[in-house]
């Protein structure tokens, strides 16, 4: 669930939606989450959130676990998110 959610915030960001500071505030201010998606991502990894997120794919094959291009941008220039 956690890499679904994480997957979510990166295609709202991808897509202009919200800011990663927008984002890390509606998910610790708005819904009381202890740290922000974005965060999680970081400290868990973004490679193995995609790896994941690939995997529920390649086994499910439904869109709800596709991987955001922009996920799939950070792990090619091994970047981490910046809020």
């Amino acid at each position: 669930i956690l890499a679904m959610l994480i997957n979510e915030a990166a295609d709202a960001m991808h897509l202009k939606i919200a800011s990663a500071a927008d984002l890390e505030t509606a998910m610790t201010k708005g819904v009381n989450y202890p740290k922000g998606l974005l965060q999680w991502c970081n400290e868990w990894g973004v490679e193995k959130c995609l790896a994941v997120l690939d995997d529920l794919y390649n086994e499910y094959h439904e869109d709800r676990y596709r991987a955001s291009v922009l996920l799939r941008k950070y792990v090619a220039e091994n970047k981490k998110f910046i809020f």
